[in-house]
């Protein structure tokens, strides 16, 4: 039982445990230190019965007496307008973790976002049924549409200053652009609405039900995937990529990883989430030296991507390294891991299966530090998945010279036989993949 005490510095009330009646608490409000009077003789306590009758706080379920403005256990407070409370929000911020009132968008105690309660209603159409995650701009739930009749995917971006608002709702904005370019691939989720009132916005989406593959993973069901099965995958990624890549300015991801791929009930079939990090490469070739948004995995990410200078072939290094991961069951580490291919490739004792090494001679071109040494397209990729097989010579279109792949040039007639790469860092000028000094000036290529 609790019995409600009055602070007499503050005059507020607190909720008590009757064991400490008597004895020196803090109040909550305050934070200073007062003793309680001790419950008179046949009482429980020298509180009135009506102060005793208890309600559970909705946040924790903790027993609240109707005179408590906050729970000692979890920190929910009621606001002083409200004198009951149906539901309570947990803040998720790790650093706080304190219970708020339902209605707050703020937490009370830290100011982080808040989610939404369950049962809420956005938009007069969305109704809150879970809140799923939270990421570095918002958070993401299952609602149910109520005009269409379906489950949805709220992804929600707010941010109380007006200003930054306005600064991320351009990349919010432009996530949902990419969802709707993506749309004929089958592993993108349906894009339903885009929704901006005030500083709140909304992606509407299909929701995926299943699990990310790093969660299957992690879970020991599975230690790894048949390489079919991920050589399956990897085409349909690289069908992705190829669209992607292909839009002018070339649109890269950034953020291919097995916890950005959710493995669907059927056990079989995937759906590629989050674009949130996608970004286009810039139309001019000053937007494309100059340094982007340093966003990575480590593990995943090219020494490029790193340093802020991710290109199309950055993608192929990420998508090498998920697929890695779900064929081994072990992590990528980088670049390391690909020298380390390498190494089991051409050591006697190579401890790949004779049918199952083009998959990881694919793994390891593809993990190469430089970016010259890997794939140049992600078409180039998903035909040698498709054909398991790896391609080690290319004919020239003009001459009919056999060259090996990926020379930038015929070394018969000079013809290109790669397509255009990133502009050299110090005339500007076009090179082609796979060229190490720009063929205008002589600079060394990165």
């Amino acid at each position: 039982m609790a019995a409600v005490a009055q602070c007499p510095y503050c005059r507020k009330p607190a909720q008590v445990p009757e064991r400490l009646l008597g004895m020196r608490v803090r109040c909550p409000s305050c934070a200073r230190e007062f003793v309680t009077s001790k419950p008179r003789d046949g009482a429980a306590s020298d509180t009135p019965a009506a102060s005793r009758s208890s309600t559970l706080c909705p946040a924790c379920k903790t027993p609240l007496s109707p005179e408590s403005t906050m729970c000692q256990e979890c920190g929910w407070v009621r606001t002083t307008a409200q004198q009951t409370e149906t539901a309570g929000v947990i803040c998720t911020n790790p650093q706080c973790g304190a219970a708020n009132s339902a209605n707050e968008r703020l937490c009370q105690r830290c100011l982080a976002p808040l989610p939404w309660p369950e049962g809420k209603i956005l938009h007069g159409r969305y109704r809150i049924e879970q809140h799923i995650a939270v990421g570095g701009f918002g958070s993401v739930y299952r609602a149910y549409d109520l005009e269409a009749r379906r489950v949805v995917a709220l992804k929600e971006m707010f941010c109380a200053d007006a200003a930054e608002f306005a600064t991320r709702l351009g990349f919010f904005r432009r996530e949902a652009e990419i969802l709707r370019l993506l749309q004929p691939f089958v592993i993108v989720p349906r894009l339903y609405d885009f929704v901006h009132q005030g500083t709140e916005a909304l992606i509407v989406m299909e929701f995926v039900r299943g699990r990310n593959l790093l969660e299957v993973l992690e879970s020991g069901r599975v230690q790894a995937f048949p390489i079919p099965v991920v050589a399956r995958w990897g085409i349909q990624i690289c069908q992705v990529l190829e669209h992607l890549h292909a839009q002018k300015p070339p649109i890269i991801h950034r953020d291919i990883k097995p916890d950005n791929l959710m493995l669907l009930d059927d056990e079989t079939s995937i759906r590629m989430i989050d674009f949130g990090t996608a970004r286009d490469l810039g139309r001019s070739v000053r937007t494309r030296l100059a340094a982007k948004t340093r966003v990575f995995t480590e593990g995943y990410a090219p020494p490029e991507q790193i340093l802020g200078k991710p290109e199309v072939r950055s993608d192929l290094f990420a998508l090498a390294g998920t697929l890695y991961h779900l064929a081994t069951g072990k992590p990528p580490e980088g670049p390391e891991t690909g020298r380390h291919l390498a190494e089991q490739l051409q050591s006697r004792a190579c401890p790949f299966a004779s049918h199952e090494r083009w998959f990881y001679e694919i793994l390891q071109i593809n993990l190469s530090e430089d970016a010259n040494d890997r794939y140049y397209s992600a078409h180039a990729l998903r035909q040698d998945l498709e054909k398991q097989h790896v391609t080690r010579q290319v004919n020239c279109p003009r001459c009919a010279y056999v060259n090996r792949v990926r020379e930038p040039y015929c070394v018969r007639c000079g013809t290109p036989l790669t397509e255009p790469g990133p502009p050299c860092t110090a005339c500007g000028r076009e090179n082609y993949l796979g060229s190490r000094f720009c063929v205008h000036c002589g600079s060394r290529l990165r």
